[in-house]
């Protein structure tokens, strides 16, 4: 999943727009700029469902990591920032598609588990 940079010949992360060894600007093409652009945008997932979203977004290490109470927020924040690039750089995913259809239903998840939630607690705070 790395490029190799038109002027120096180094190999650069797909992230990255320009390189680290030289400077170089590098060309994005339109889709692989709305890529780097969604993948850098924060999931809404791991924020309201942290262990249930890193279990589907395959981030199993950082799964374990939000089951260690006092690692859990460290967890939360870590994947809410960087989850999307993880679990796209590791989970393995066999198209772009899959992984944003995932994305899309983990975060659809995350936020019908805090309407859940909010809706017991003004069920039982209203009776």
């Amino acid at each position: 999943m790395n490029k190799i940079c038109t002027s120096c010949k180094k190999e650069v992360d797909t992230l990255n727009e320009h390189c680290k060894g030289c400077g170089f600007t590098l060309v994005l093409e339109p889709d692989e700029k709305l890529k780097v652009r969604y993948l850098r945008g924060p999931a809404l997932g791991a924020l309201l469902f942290t262990q249930g979203w890193t279990f589907g977004a395959r981030t199993y290490l950082w799964f374990l990591i939000s089951l260690i109470p006092v690692f859990g927020i460290i967890a939360l924040f870590a994947c809410l920032l960087f989850g999307r690039r993880w679990s796209w750089e590791h989970g393995g995913w066999s198209s772009w598609e899959e992984f944003q259809e995932r994305m899309k239903l983990m975060d659809g998840i995350g936020v019908a588990w805090v309407a859940l939630l909010l809706g017991i607690y003004l069920y039982f705070r209203l009776l």
